[in-house]
């Protein structure tokens, strides 16, 4: 029962949130546009550089965990090519949703909850890679382009570099610009939240069916592959957790911005995040009790 309360803990706030947008737009009409470029080009990433720079990792330690959520990420991808075709949705738009989980707003709190202190190396690990893999990865997944320029023209990739550069060589900026982008990625979570809403009103009533498909479809992907992997890979006690419970999560809200940005179904990858997290009450509790035992 308390795993239970927890995972509504977190994700209650986020459909009232989402609510909130989606009523607001029902009876205003908001330019989306304007509101979501700012989020991902400006909030996103000092969201992005201060979360890493301000922590300590321990890859060395880690190396067959991250190892294997790579290669969950990568081989879910694959996996999950033919059910985008099922939900209706255009495969880059879907691919990521199957491929990244929310990991910080949900994983970590739901990880330490399970597995104590000892949980919460790996999770913040897991978050950083996904991160890394989701703004590389799976920008490109997203966006169609993979040539080096568009690369290196994207401020999500040079925050993610910088932020593991500054926690890996200890370096600080100025009190008054950490705080200064503290509060720009402060930001980010409510009108992303907000903007998601919104572009649900905007929907049509078919988004709900790629909704509801890829909310059951994504987590149980991510669980056989999984499931494969840990009888291939030796990770176990809280590090194979953890992995577990990384691979049932709800889609990443970061893939609708992503969505938007790129223009690859918006309306319908909302629909799956929203729904995805409405589905995790079940497959969390599932993941955990597989990790426990």
């Amino acid at each position: 029962m308390l795993i239970i309360e927890r995972i509504l803990g977190v994700t209650l706030p986020i459909f009232a949130i989402a609510l909130a947008g989606f009523l607001y737009t029902r009876y205003r009409k908001p330019i989306l546009s304007g509101a979501n470029q700012i989020s991902v080009e400006l909030c996103l990433p000092a969201l992005i550089f201060t979360s890493l720079s301000a922590k300590e990792f321990e890859f060395g330690q880690n190396g067959l965990l991250l190892f294997t959520s790579t290669a969950l990420v990568l081989v879910s991808g694959i996996v999950a090519w033919p059910l985008a075709r099922i939900a209706g949705v255009e495969t880059r738009a879907f691919l990521p949703c199957v491929m990244f989980g929310n990991v910080g707003p949900v994983g970590i709190p739901l990880t330490v909850l399970a597995f104590g202190q000892a949980g919460l190396a790996p999770a913040v690990l897991l978050l950083v890679l996904s991160n890394i893999l989701h703004f590389t990865v799976g920008i490109w997944v997203m966006s169609g382009r993979a040539d080096l320029k568009s690369v290196l023209a994207s401020p999500l990739v040079w925050s993610t570099l910088l932020g593991l550069a500054f926690s890996s060589f200890h370096l600080q900026i100025p009190a008054w610009l950490e705080v200064t982008l503290t509060l720009i990625g402060n930001i980010l979570v409510p009108m992303m939240l907000l903007s998601l809403g919104a572009r649900l009103a905007e929907g049509q009533s078919t988004q709900w069916r790629a909704g509801v498909i890829g909310a059951v479809g994504a987590p149980l992907v991510r669980i056989a592959v999984a499931a494969v992997l840990l009888q291939l890979l030796p990770l176990n006690g809280v590090q194979g957790g953890a992995f577990l419970m990384f691979a049932a999560l709800p889609p990443a809200v970061f893939n609708y911005l992503l969505a938007d940005r790129f223009g690859r179904d918006p309306e319908k990858v909302a629909a799956i995040v929203i729904a995805g997290h409405f589905a995790s009450v079940a497959f969390l509790p599932l993941a955990l009790l597989i990790a426990l035992e």
